[in-house]
């Protein structure tokens, strides 16, 4: 039995490999008979006999053969390995066949006590994979899959170290044989950044010796707590289309621009995520470089310290958000036909369309139902059924770079309702997201569950700045604006005003095609309110920017429907509008028997509107 089982039938096998071995070598004979799958298995082929990888007998996979890109981690796995272990195994088999015929007991006692072996050491991979299967899953494997789809060459090992939500180190290594270039290098590192949440690693490669292999651990953090003097110098330096948000991990500045990245911006987070303090960081650099800043607020006291600046239009009540939507709808289709017709066929946009205008949407969500039904009230029969408003805020979404229109948009969270459309192209169309105190489902719905989300920040003021360059963690500078003592809030107010305006100061365009009068800045609202000193030199910030005096050319109601302003309209009922109606102009002064008088251009203006009309000048 024993020559059987240990000489005549390795024998057979070894003859029955070598005549597959010459059938694979020369071509001869029939490809797929049992001495070919013999040998191919012997050998550790596949049994189609297709190569997968670029394998030999002394050196590993370097590339893939297969069409279909990829190959399992057998086939990179130098040959005689892989013919050590199948044969091992076929003898193994042998063996225990022959224990079985010879001594079953012996053999069935040696079975078992392997077969404990082998169940107690599944039994800890099992616990071990039970209690990582989750780490394996949402960091470990996408990220060796992406790395051998994109060198082609799987890795040796791959750990990936947390502290809870936060990576604190990626370990890579490589077989001695693969050879990574400078360009493969900076393939890892843009795999591991888009894959595992580790900004700005620490990065060690060892590129000689036994194995190839990369540390990546994590970088210095932000720091806690960034002022204005820190970051003051970086502000000074920024490029007219460059907007500094504050300074990252190493104390790098962090800067994203309206030219290479977005031309809109979109902050969300979690209340007291520091969404206001951050949009009044970006305002105060565009109003210093001469920006006109659009305050659209329906909750009235978000930013209230930009009250009656000479270049900041507000609107709160809902006539007055209609007013300025509809407004900037206009004015971005204007500026539009500027540019189209100053590039004159060469392609390059030559026009100065005018002052960049910030429109700042703090919580649009909090009066976008009042817009519509406002619409639904106001509109006659020969008015557009969707509301210009509505479409003009839908317009900026889309408004390019040539048009010197950018949006930001402030919300906890940022819905499709938050931006008056029924789908999410406004959200989407601000390539620029300011993560401030996020959830998950905040942030799969602003950024997308594409990118890995960061750990949840704890320091107050702390942000992810997300633009198509990844993810950047930064401290957005503390301006006190919002400070709880009262006398250093008043402080930072005034220093803020007087920053806003001691640069180029945009000049509020008027005139036909201007913005309405009664969007026009108003008187700041008093020092019991913004803590503002008039001995500061801000007592002129309320006044609308003139280049001469001006008066208005008055008149009476009873004179404006006699001259036909109204068309067939009553002067009663032209005096019921002039209560009831929020978009009446207000009356300029009362002179005696002859009542309110009211600014002539106004009215104009109004009855045009209402008549879908121009009016004509007395």
């Amino acid at each position: 039995m024993s020559l059987i089982v240990f000489v005549l039938l390795p024998g057979i096998a070894g003859l029955l490999i070598l005549a597959g071995a010459l059938t694979e070598v020369t071509g001869r004979g029939r490809r797929n008979g049992l001495h070919v799958l013999a040998y191919r298995w012997h050998a550790g082929h596949c049994l189609d006999g297709k190569l997968r990888t670029n394998a030999t007998w002394r050196q590993p996979a370097s590339k893939v053969l297969h069409v279909k890109g990829r190959a399992h981690r057998w086939h990179w796995v130098r040959g005689w390995r892989r013919c050590a272990v199948r044969t091992g195994a076929s003898l193994l088999l042998l063996a225990i066949v022959y224990g079985l015929v010879t001594d079953a007991t012996a053999t069935a006692a040696v079975l078992a006590a392997g077969l404990t072996l082998l169940a107690a050491w599944a039994s800890l991979r099992l616990v071990r994979w039970a209690r990582t299967w989750r780490h394996r899953g949402q960091y470990e494997r996408p990220l060796e899959r992406t790395l051998a789809a994109r060198l082609g060459i799987p890795a040796a090992s791959l750990k990936v170290e947390r502290d809870g939500a936060t990576v604190r180190s990626v370990a890579i290594q490589w077989s001695a044989e693969a050879e990574l270039t400078g360009e493969d290098q900076a393939m890892v590192l843009a795999a591991v950044s888009a894959r595992v949440p580790i900004e700005a690693p620490s990065a060690q490669w060892q590129t000689k010796g036994s194995r190839r292999s990369l540390l990546l651990t994590q970088s210095e953090p932000p720091p806690s707590l960034v002022s204005w003097d820190d970051i003051a110098t970086a502000v000074d330096r920024a490029g007219p289309g460059d907007l500094v948000f504050g300074l990252g991990k190493h104390g790098h500045v962090t800067q994203a621009s309206y030219s290479g990245d977005s031309p809109h911006i979109a902050i969300s987070g979690g209340s007291g995520g520091g969404k206001s303090n951050l949009a009044a960081f970006l305002l105060l650099q565009e109003l210093h470089r001469g920006s006109l800043v659009f305050n659209l607020d329906p909750k009235w006291i978000s930013h209230l310290w930009l009250q009656g600046l000479p270049n900041v239009i507000s609107a709160h009540d809902t006539p007055a958000l209609h007013l300025a939507l509809t407004w900037l709808g206009g004015e971005l289709l204007r500026r539009n036909k500027a540019a189209y017709y100053s590039a004159g066929g060469t392609g390059r946009v030559r026009a100065n369309v005018g002052p960049r205008i910030i429109v700042l949407c703090e919580e649009l969500n909090y009066g976008m139902q009042d817009l519509k039904d406002y619409w639904h009230e106001e509109r006659t029969r020969e008015d557009p059924k969707r509301s210009p408003a509505l479409k003009g805020l839908a317009a900026l979404s889309y408004a390019g770079r040539g048009a010197d229109m950018h949006m930001q948009m402030l919300a906890q969270l940022l819905t499709a309702q938050s931006t008056g459309v029924s789908d999410s192209s406004v959200r989407t169309n601000a390539g620029i997201k300011c993560m401030g105190r996020y959830d998950p489902p905040n942030w799969n719905m602003v950024v997308g569950k594409h990118i890995p989300m960061p750990p949840q920040p704890t320091v107050p003021g702390r942000i992810q700045l997300v633009t198509a360059r990844g993810v950047t963690e930064t401290q957005v500078p503390w301006l006190h604006l919002d400070d709880k003592d009262e006398e250093t809030a008043g402080q930072a107010v005034c220093w803020a005003r007087e920053f806003a305006v001691s640069g180029t100061v945009a000049q509020i365009p008027t005139g036909a095609e201007g913005i309405p009068p009664q969007l026009w800045p108003t008187a700041p609202l008093g020092q019991e309110h913004l803590a503002i000193d008039a001995g500061q030199g801000l007592g002129a910030l309320g006044q609308p920017p003139r280049t001469a005096p001006w008066e208005p050319d008055v008149i009476t109601l009873r004179v404006a429907v006699d001259a036909g302003y109204f068309g067939s309209r009553t002067l009663e009922t032209i005096r019921s509008a002039s209560k009831r109606d929020p978009m009446f102009p207000q009356p300029v002064s009362t002179e005696g028997a002859a009542g309110f008088t009211y600014d002539d251009a106004e009215l104009r203006e109004y009855a045009s509107r209402k008549a879908g009309r121009t009016v004509a000048r007395r």
